[in-house]
């Protein structure tokens, strides 16, 4: 029974400019407005998570900037646990630039302090029983220390990722996540079951498929949810509110199926406002979800 959440990887400062399409070569497109928002996909999974009721705390890094001050204080409002946030006082905080509309999104991040966190710094007497890990970087060499004592001391591990895992890290692995954008690039098919013989053994898949729903699959087979119908602004979060969805509906003791449709929920709530954290009114209830 997971009890509690780590969530390692980065927080970001996101610069959105809504448009109508994307610029060309060369072309300064204008738009009538752009906002400044708090990003990172761990980060943002876990504000999701302190938003359903969850003890969750953030493991990453930010530089001692304006930004990096601005970044936790967004966390902590949201119930999260910062004690572990990590300075860099020489780099800026990471932060994102991205162009979105309801077709489309294109971004651009910087590592920043991000690219500084050290796993040596987190206490390691944290990792027990009871506890979910949750990752969402591809910095291997932050990552697998962490999971592989996670998993020597009991606690579950799933990651967010946008490329395949690491055999290594593979093997550390509840739970992966992935869009099927991502899933392509790594198997050749947008189809999960060309995972099959890539994953190790006791490690489930659940993929994200737009507007069609998202699936998972494990070794007793595969299940599917579909998405809720909605009218997108802004898929910046979608994904990271999806693992939050989905993580809550495990620490709930759900079935997978149930699992998915809190992510779904979740996840049709964020991108139909702007930002990657919109304001959804006080905690959350996935029970508020449609059958």
């Amino acid at each position: 029974m997971i009890r509690r959440f780590l969530c390692l990887g980065s927080l970001n400062v996101d610069i959105t400019f809504p448009v109508e399409r994307m610029p060309a070569e060369h072309e300064k497109l204008r738009c009538p407005e752009a906002y400044l928002s708090f990003g990172g996909g761990a980060a943002n999974t876990a504000h999701w998570l302190a938003w359903f009721g969850h003890r969750v705390d953030m493991l990453g890094c930010v530089g001692a900037d304006p930004f990096g001050d601005l970044a936790i204080q967004a966390l902590a409002d949201a119930g999260v646990g910062t004690e572990w946030v990590q300075r860099a006082p020489e780099i800026l905080s990471g932060m994102a630039a991205i162009f979105v509309n309801p077709r489309s999104k294109r971004m651009v991040s910087s590592g920043g302090a991000n690219l500084r966190f050290d796993p040596r710094a987190v206490p390691m007497n944290v990792f027990a029983p009871g506890l979910h890990l949750h990752v969402a970087t591809s910095l291997l060499d932050r990552v697998l220390p962490l999971a592989r004592l996670a998993k020597s001391r009991g606690a579950t591990v799933s990651a967010d990722l946008d490329d395949a895992p690491s055999a290594e890290l593979s093997a550390c692995l509840d739970w992966l996540f992935m869009n099927h954008s991502s899933l392509k690039r790594w198997t050749g098919s947008d189809d999960p079951e060309a995972t099959r013989g890539l994953l190790a053994a006791g490690t489930h898949l659940a993929v994200t498929c737009g507007a069609e729903g998202a699936w998972v699959l494990g070794a007793d087979g595969a299940e599917f949810h579909p998405a809720f119908p909605v009218e997108v602004i802004d898929r910046t979060g979608g994904g990271d509110a999806f693992a939050a969805g989905f993580l809550h509906g495990l620490a709930g003791g759900f079935p997978v199926t149930e699992c998915l449709r809190d992510g779904l929920w979740l996840a049709s709530r964020v991108i139909a406002l702007p930002g990657s954290r919109p304001d959804l009114g006080a905690s959350g209830d996935a029970a508020q979800a449609p059958a």
